[in-house]
C-alpha cells in the first residue's frame, strides 16, 4: 500500500503554499517531516482499508480548511515506490522455486504517449492566468521543498563541506546519492572498489568498502529502496552489493568475457538490470537468477558507454562510443528490448552520460533528454514521441573532447522561471546551466577539483552537491543558506 501514503503526500504537497504564506521554512520544514512520517508508517502494515479511509478524511478535511482544488490540480505523480525492497523480492526467489520464472514485481504504469503527456502539460500552463503555477502534485512538492527563493539563490553553492580522498590517484567515474536520502553517498572507482558514504551524523565519513572486483569499476546504481548496490567493471562481472554489510551477494559473469561499462535499474522492476559491454551489446539481466532475460538483448554500433531509462520504464536510450544514441521499447511483461530509432551526434564522438527527465519545470514541459557527447557542449534534447525520438532543444558550451564526463538533471521539479542542469566539465569547473535562459545561462560555477570533473549528484532536497573528478577526490558542496 505504498501508493496510498505518496497520494496522501501529494494532497498535503497540493495545499501546503496555503499555510503559513508569511513564512515558507515551515512549509518546507511540514511537507519534509510529513514525507518522513508517512514513510515509517508504510511499513508497519496497517489494513489497506483503513488508509484508504485516511486517505479520503484527510483530503475532505483539508478541501474543508482551505477550499476545494481545482481539478487540474489531480494529476497524480508516475511514479510509485514499492514498499518492499529489493532483497526481499531477491530473497523471494532464492527461497521459492517456482518463483524462477517469475516477472518480479512490478508497478502498474501508463500507456500514453510522449506526445499526449506533453499536450497535457502545455494544457494545464496554458489555461492558468499569466505568472500562476502548474498545480501538478509533483511540483507542488518540489516547491514545498525548495522554498520561495529565485534560482540563482537557490543554486548558490559555494562553501565545501567535506572532502573525500579515499581513492586519491585512482579517477572515481562515477557517485550517487542514495534514492530519497539526503546524507548517504556512494561511489566507484578505477581502484577496484567502491565506497558508500555517510554525511550525517558529523563528522561524514566512509561507511563502507565494497571490495571484490578484479578490476577498475566503471559504473553503479541504487536500488530503490537503497538496499542494493549493482556494479560493473572491467573484469567482466556485474556484482550485487548488501548495502547495510558491504556483502556482495551475488557475481554475474558477462556471457562473453568482454568489459562491463555501464548498467541502470529498470525503475518499474529492480529485479531487472541492464548492461551495456565493450562488445557493442546491451543486456537485461534478472538479479535475483543472475540469468539472462530472454529477448533483453541487442546490438549497437560501438562500445556501450551510457544508459537511461524513462520515468515509467517503457522506454530506454543507449548511448556508444561511435556517437550515436539508440531507443529501446522496453516490454514490462517480458523483459524484452525492441529497438526503435537511432540518432547520430556526432560520428566517433563518446555518449558517455544520458539522463531522462518528463518535465522540467513550467517552461520546459516536455520530456527531454540531458546528452554529455565529447563535443565540447552539453546537450539538451526533446523527446517527441513514445518510440524514444530526440529533436535538440539547445546546447551549452562545455570543454569536454575525450574524458568520461556526465551531467544531471536536478531533482527538484522547478516553480520559479527557469530550470536547471548541472555537469562537470575537463576545466576541473562545475557548471550550473539555466535551460530556459537565451543569454548568460551560467547560474554558478564551481572551482576547487584538481582534474576533470567526471561527475555530479544532487541529494533528495538540493542542499548538498557532490563532485567527483580524475584525481580521486569527492567534494561536497554545500548550499549557501539565505
Amino acid at each position: 500500500m505504498a501508493a496510498v501514503w505518496q497520494q496522501v503526500l501529494a494532497v498535503d504537497a497540493r495545499y501546503n503554499a496555503y499555510r503559513t504564506p508569511t513564512f515558507p521554512q515551515f512549509r518546507t520544514q511540514y511537507i519534509r517531516r510529513r514525507s518522513q512520517l508517512l514513510r515509517e508508517n508504510a511499513k508497519c502494515g496497517f489494513e489497506p482499508g483503513l488508509r484508504r479511509q485516511y486517505l479520503k478524511l484527510r483530503s475532505q478535511l483539508l478541501a474543508l480548511r482551505y477550499g476545494p482544488l481545482s481539478e487540474q490540480s489531480s494529476f497524480r505523480a508516475s511514479s510509485v515506490r514499492s514498499s518492499r525492497t529489493t532483497l526481499d523480492r531477491m530473497e523471494d526467489f532464492e527461497e521459492d522455486p517456482r518463483a524462477q520464472g517469475a516477472r518480479g514485481h512490478r508497478r502498474s504504469v501508463s500507456r500514453g504517449s510522449y506526445q499526449l503527456q506533453a499536450q497535457m502539460n502545455r494544457a494545464v500552463y496554458d489555461e492558468r492566468p499569466p505568472g500562476s503555477l502548474v498545480p501538478t502534485s509533483v511540483a507542488e512538492a518540489s516547491r514545498a521543498m525548495a522554498g520561495d527563493t529565485t534560482l540563482s539563490e537557490n543554486y548558490a553553492f559555494a562553501g565545501m563541506h567535506h572532502i573525500f580522498d579515499q581513492h586519491v590517484d585512482s579517477a572515481v567515474p562515477r557517485l550517487q546519492f542514495a534514492n530519497d536520502d539526503k546524507h548517504l553517498l556512494a561511489c566507484c572507482s578505477l581502484d577496484g572498489t567502491l565506497s558508500i558514504m555517510t554525511l550525517s551524523p558529523p563528522p561524514p565519513s566512509v561507511k563502507l568498502t565494497l571490495k571484490g572486483h578484479g578490476g577498475p569499476v566503471t559504473d553503479f546504481a541504487w536500488s530503490l529502496s537503497n538496499d542494493i548496490i549493482v556494479s560493473t567493471s572491467l573484469d567482466g562481472t556485474l556484482r550485487i552489493w548488501n548495502t547495510e554489510d558491504g556483502r556482495c551477494i551475488r557475481e554475474v559473469r558477462d556471457p562473453e568475457s568482454s568489459e562491463l561499462l555501464c548498467c541502470t535499474f529498470q525503475p518499474m522492476n529492480n529485479n531487472l538490470t541492464v548492461v551495456g559491454n565493450s562488445k557493442h551489446h546491451l543486456q537485461v539481466v534478472n538479479i535475483s537468477t543472475g540469468k539472462k532475460v530472454k529477448g533483453g538483448s541487442s546490438k549497437l554500433t560501438g562500445r556501450v558507454l551510457s544508459l537511461s531509462f524513462d520515468a515509467p520504464g517503457r522506454i530506454l536510450w543507449a548511448g556508444d562510443d561511435r556517437g550515436s544514441i539508440f531507443s529501446f521499447l522496453f516490454d514490462m511483461a517480458t523483459g524484452k528490448l525492441t529497438k526503435a530509432k537511432r540518432l547520430v551526434v556526432s560520428e566517433g564522438s563518446s555518449i558517455c552520460s544520458i539522463s531522462a527527465r518528463s518535465w522540467i519545470s513550467r517552461e520546459a514541459r516536455d520530456p527531454s533528454l540531458l546528452v554529455n557527447a565529447c563535443v565540447n557542449k552539453l546537450l539538451l534534447y526533446r523527446v517527441v514521441d513514445n518510440e524514444g525520438t530526440l529533436q535538440l532543444k539547445r546546447s551549452f558550451p562545455i570543454q569536454h573532447g575525450s574524458q568520461l564526463v556526465h551531467s544531471i538533471f536536478c531533482p527538484l521539479m522547478s516553480f520559479r522561471q527557469g530550470a536547471c542542469v548541472v555537469t562537470g566539465s575537463e576545466d576541473a569547473c562545475v557548471y550550473f546551466f539555466d535551460v530556459e535562459r537565451n543569454t548568460k545561462a551560467i547560474v554558478n560555477k564551481l572551482q576547487g577539483h584538481g582534474g576533470p570533473v567526471l561527475d555530479v549528484s544532487f541529494n533528495c532536497d538540493e542542499s548538498l552537491l557532490a563532485s567527483a573528478d580524475s584525481t580521486g577526490m569527492v567534494i561536497i558542496w554545500r548550499r549557501e543558506q539565505k
